[in-house]
């Protein structure tokens, strides 16, 4: 009696179970598929290099687009290609008349046209200094910029940020033809260093004063607890200097991906480039092109001249996490034993103790560039 009573439910519950799917919003499903153009047209010494790509799903990485002509014209009709240096970059020194305006234009593959607008060069006055103040918690960077003839106004930065980290033990050993040999030197693993890119848009303008000058402007922030000034830390800024509307395209941007969030914050807008799709008008392009020459500073951060408290190591792989090992001499299984651990090279023996044997741990504990943030064991040249 009770299972005739008990079957209805059931069965309504199943029913009920296997009519529920997963929701998936229509933001992620759209499929979109707009040109990405980043990058700007350097009238002076250095590379102009454009990265393109496409709009993907939600859920998905993005797309580069590959096998495009990338094409800087001038406004008198001359020509200059951009190569293809992988990831959807294109790049070239091009050392051109800042006199001109210039464009940028892009045949894809798929025989789809773009072009940006033509923009008359902008002047980039040079960086006078990059001050920082050491607080509690980290290092706040500043630019100081100013234009004595008044004609720039508008401002973006950008900066590469790199440092260097230890890993967890340092070694002078590796296992190479089923041996414990020394390591090179120029292939020691204690020391790596990792260069960042920034990410957010950093924008300022002298607008509303009587002078180009741009004082104690912030533009980044580094936290102590991060670890990236506990070895030294090196800051390079690169400043452009933007038209009206381009500065009013980047600060549309900014608001769009910083300022959100709450329903007393700006509603999100359009941020309209200069870049236009030629063959199909309707389709919108993402990104604005400038023309401009930039500026560049770089400094240095030692970590023994700030009077602030850096940790040691970075993620906190601890002496349990990292317990090493020991292969001893005399067992009978010495040999076997020492191609079986090394043999994938997951270990990575620490030192040779001529009394007890082999001591290994773990390779993400001894070769820093399997560990957090991954960088590499090679010194940049501008490193001091």
């Amino acid at each position: 009696m009770r299972i005739k009573t008990a079957f209805p439910f059931l069965l309504l519950l199943c029913i009920n179970l296997s009519c529920k799917k997963p929701y998936v919003p229509p933001a992620v499903t759209a499929i979109t598929n707009y040109l990405v153009v980043e990058g700007l047209i350097n009238t002076g010494s250095d590379s102009t290099v454009i990265n393109i790509s496409r709009t993907v799903k939600l859920n998905n990485n993005t797309k580069p687009e590959l096998h495009a002509q990338v094409v800087v014209q001038s406004d008198n009709n001359a020509s200059y290609p951009l190569t293809e240096i992988g990831s959807g970059k294109y790049a070239s020194s091009l050392n051109l008349d800042n006199t001109k305006k210039y464009r940028l234009h892009i045949l894809t593959a798929n025989g789809t046209e773009y072009a940006s607008d033509y923009e008359a060069s902008v002047n980039t006055p040079d960086i006078d200094s990059i001050p920082y103040t050491v607080t509690s918690t980290g290092i706040q960077f500043y630019v100081n910029t100013h234009d004595p003839t008044n004609n720039t106004r508008y401002y973006r930065w950008s900066f590469v940020e790199t440092w260097s980290y230890i890993s967890f033990y340092y070694s002078i050993y590796e296992f190479l033809n089923e041996k414990i040999i020394y390591r090179p030197a120029s292939d020691l693993v204690f020391t790596c260093y990792k260069t960042k890119p920034s990410q957010q848009v950093l924008i300022g303008s002298s607008a509303k004063l009587t002078q180009d000058i741009i004082a104690m402007q912030p533009v980044n922030f580094v936290a102590a607890a991060s670890g990236k000034i506990s070895f030294g830390y090196s800051f390079l800024l690169n400043q452009y200097g933007l038209t009206k509307a381009a500065y009013e395209y980047w600060d549309n941007l900014k608001k769009n991906t910083e300022s959100l969030g709450s329903i007393f914050d700006a509603q999100p807008s359009t941020a309209t480039g200069n870049i236009h799709c030629i063959t199909h008008s309707e389709i919108p392009v993402l990104g604005y092109i400038s023309v401009s020459t930039v500026k560049s500073h770089r400094i240095f951060i030692d970590h023994h001249n700030i009077a602030l408290n850096t940790p040691y190591y970075v993620p906190p792989l601890d002496s349990v996490v990292c317990k090493p090992d020991t292969i001893f001499f005399g067992s009978k299984d010495y040999d076997q034993r020492l191609k079986n651990i090394f043999a994938k090279n997951d270990y990575i023996p620490i030192t040779v103790d001529a009394l007890k044997g082999v001591i290994y741990a773990s390779k993400e504990c001894v070769d820093c560039r399997f560990k957090l943030p991954f960088g590499t064991n090679v010194k940049p040249i501008f490193w001091k």
